[in-house]
């Protein structure tokens, strides 16, 4: 056994994290954490990580008892955190961000030769094709998430924690990152994967243990669960499948979104497409490919070169995200943290920014009526938060994104 926590518990002012939770991991061991948003598994994660210090539990490394005082303490013991939210310093190199509080020397200088040829090495194998000169913060998303994969690997780590890696890559990245987890495997590295993708889980994963509200629930090996069980296991009660045929109940005919030779070089050319009411329609491509442009052409939130849009049969002139959303479009962003919402400011305050016209009275906000529809869209969503005055950003990875949606 590489690292085992026994029985620990977080809690926040009115909010329970975690309580009680077991988890164990042996070396070169695949196990996923598991649970619908909010459950716990981020905050079990920095814990394991030396983020943040549990209310009551212990942690042990190798069998003995550990506290780490930091992730830095975690990362000299060989326990690596790939986080939701990235850790990249945008101005910073690629090369440079690779090695961040890791510099290579020698003789007393900085070894740059040996540097550029691991972080180059290791690059390759993530199928990274940037300049390691590049400027981090000009790479989209799913490039920064190798960068940080990147950066894990050039510390010699022994347990690699990925929390939700795949959640911007592309369907072939997230194979040859799935490459890398087995070949770290064989070298006997431990790797905790975070993830909502259950067949990713069935693909990688040895084991998994699930956690509800903060409890734990319980584990199993992959090969003695199927995806309905975990499911159940999930969300404390079973749930009903669908066979596709609903999709015959949209309605073909009313067309609420079309768009025609969409161009906005060099990134999107001549691209037209059709929404309909009640449908889900799916973009797809490579990274790199357009996709994020796209549709933040389409919200308006980067002018065309060419090209229309018409909402409802009427063609519309989307000069800014703010006549989009005029419009009844919204957009939940590719970078929650940077595009979708303010981390300083209050939960109620966030979900209701894009609306303020509506709460407006003849002196100012209207805050009780404001108050009321912020809370009314965050128990539809399930947000799980102490107070609509808490700050946003102190909520997990994945109630942020719900306060985005509402």
């Amino acid at each position: 056994m590489l690292l085992e926590a026994r029985r620990v518990s977080k809690f926040y002012p009115g909010v329970k994290a975690l309580k009680d939770v077991d988890f164990s991991i042996d070396a070169g061991e695949v196990v996923a954490v598991v649970g619908e948003n909010g459950a716990g598994k981020s905050t079990l994660m920095k814990i394991l990580a030396g983020a943040i210090e549990p209310n009551k539990g212990e942690l042990r490394l190798d069998g003995e008892p550990v506290e780490f005082d930091s992730p830095l303490d975690a990362q000299k013991r060989g326990i690596c955190t790939i986080y939701q939210e990235l850790m990249i310093v945008p101005e910073l190199s690629v090369v440079e961000n690779v090695f961040l509080g890791n510099l290579k020397k020698s003789g007393g200088i900085l070894n740059w030769p040996a540097m550029r040829k691991e972080a180059q090495e290791i690059l390759s194998r993530l199928g990274l094709t940037a300049s390691l000169d590049a400027k981090a913060g000009k790479l989209s998303v799913a490039e920064q998430q190798l960068i940080e994969i990147a950066k894990s690997m050039s510390r010699k780590s022994r347990l690699l924690i990925m929390d939700e890696p795949t959640a911007s890559l592309s369907k072939e990245e997230v194979a040859s990152l799935f490459d890398l987890v087995r070949s770290l495997k064989g070298e006997g590295i431990a790797v905790i994967l975070i993830t909502h993708h259950l067949h990713e889980i069935f693909e990688i994963c040895d084991r998994l243990i699930v956690l509800r509200d903060g409890d734990y629930v319980g584990a199993s090996r992959i090969d003695q669960i199927e995806e309905a069980g975990l499911v159940e296991m999930m969300l404390g009660h079973a749930v009903k499948t669908y066979d596709g045929s609903h999709r015959d109940m949209v309605k073909m005919d009313a067309v609420v979104l079309k768009a025609r030779g969409l161009t906005r070089a060099p990134d999107i050319n001549n691209v037209d497409l059709t929404l309909h009411r009640g449908e889900v329609l799916g973009i797809a491509g490579l990274m790199g490919a357009g996709r994020t442009e796209l549709v933040r052409a389409i919200y308006g939130a980067d002018n065309l070169d060419s090209g229309f849009i018409e909402i409802n049969g009427s063609v519309a002139y989307l000069s800014s995200p703010r006549k989009a959303l005029d419009k009844g479009l919204g957009l939940a962003p590719e970078d929650r943290k940077t595009q979708g919402l303010v981390l300083s400011m209050p939960i109620g305050q966030n979900a209701t920014l894009p609306s303020l016209s509506d709460h407006a009275g003849p002196l100012g906000l209207n805050l009780r009526k404001e108050n009321a529809v912020a809370k009314d869209l965050c128990e539809k969503l399930f947000v799980k938060y102490a107070s609509l005055a808490q700050p946003v950003g102190n909520l997990s990875g994945g109630n942020q994104q719900k306060v985005v949606l509402a």
